[in-house]
């Protein structure tokens, strides 16, 4: 008996053409490939001050499953282009963002400035220098640490699955590298360029839009969901917050969370607040780092995101900072401020 053999273009093209949805054939046992197998993030830019929108990222640690669209970043639209805060994780991630911006303004973008070194913030950039020849300012840590050529060392590419990372690679931050901060204005809208020093990783930024009452806090804030403290410092967290609460913002945008009002710090002062205070009285009591975690929880924390993958390591490496903490060292640093 002879066997028939059917093309699948034709079966795809009759089904298509007798009106078949994916959820018929789903049902009908039968499954239609889409044409595309790109992944579409469905971006939704929220204006969070004139001219400024944000897009938020997922509550989550990056996964293959989320394609590393787990952090915020931001486009500021000036006279003559836009200006981008972080870019995202991958080239795919930054060109659909893009696009969903050229929408609402077709604009070139001429200015990326990155908040610190961790790649979920950054790694798509490549898209803007490869599109724009964008001017990149931001930490020489990106510089030092990740190397062109070596795209598969990064945090990003041992997660992502290939297709969602294709086309990125890493880039040069551009000289000179601001390293004590700088005042920008760049295309009519004024910008302050703030170094904290070690706070959330060993060399973090702010942006602060004075004439917006806009800030940009990256990182250094987090609501919703636990930070994770392990290229920072407590007493850093703490001097980084206490440097934002002087400035005069209506809104903040966090690194990752969505609660951008007058509130938006709030839940990180009090978790690093507690996390001195409980682990500096743990040490008095003689509790040593092997019981550390054990004794100090932080319970107001529990039902926040990834409490349970973040809270005990962020107690662990703070009990290494605050073992030798001296308040007094503290207080003749900030006289000499």
């Amino acid at each position: 008996m002879l066997k028939k053999i059917v093309s699948p273009l034709l079966i795809a093209a009759t089904l298509l053409t007798a009106g078949f949805s994916a959820d018929n054939s789903k049902e009908d046992g039968i499954k239609i490939i889409p044409l595309s197998t790109d992944r579409q993030f469905n971006l939704e830019p929220k204006k969070v001050a004139d001219d400024v929108w944000c897009i938020f990222g997922a509550l989550e640690m990056p996964t293959a499953d989320n394609a590393g669209f787990m952090s915020n970043h931001c486009f500021i639209k000036t006279d003559t282009s836009w200006v981008l805060w972080d870019t995202g994780a991958t080239y795919k991630f930054a060109e659909q963002s893009y696009n969903t911006m050229s929408k609402i303004a077709d604009l070139p973008v001429s200015t990326v400035i990155f908040s610190h070194e961790h790649d979920d913030h950054w790694l798509g950039a490549n898209f803007y220098k490869e599109k724009f020849n964008a001017k990149f300012i931001g930490t020489e840590l990106i510089n030092e640490r990740y190397k062109p050529g070596h795209e598969a060392e990064t945090r990003m590419f041992k997660i992502l699955k290939p297709k969602d990372i294709a086309k990125t690679k890493i880039i040069r931050i551009d000289e000179p590298h601001f390293k004590e901060g700088g005042v920008f204005n760049i295309g009519g809208v004024k910008m302050e360029y703030i170094s904290l020093g070690q706070a959330h990783s060993e060399d973090d930024y702010i942006l602060y839009l004075p004439n917006k009452k806009l800030l940009l806090a990256a990182d250094v804030v987090m609501n919703g969901r636990i930070t994770s403290n392990r290229n920072g410092l407590v007493i850093g967290q703490l001097k980084a917050l206490d440097l934002i609460k002087s400035k005069d913002w209506d809104v903040l945008v966090p690194g990752h969370g969505f609660i951008t009002d007058k509130t938006a710090t709030d839940e990180s002062t009090l978790y690093f607040n507690l996390l001195k205070d409980r682990i500096l009285q743990a040490i008095e009591d003689g509790v040593d780092a092997s019981e550390i975690t054990e004794k100090v929880t932080l319970p107001e924390f529990k039902d926040k995101n990834m409490y349970n993958i973040l809270n005990s390591g962020n107690v662990f490496r703070s009990y290494g900072e605050l073992e030798m903490y001296d308040p007094d060292e503290e207080d003749e640093e900030e006289e000499e401020e």
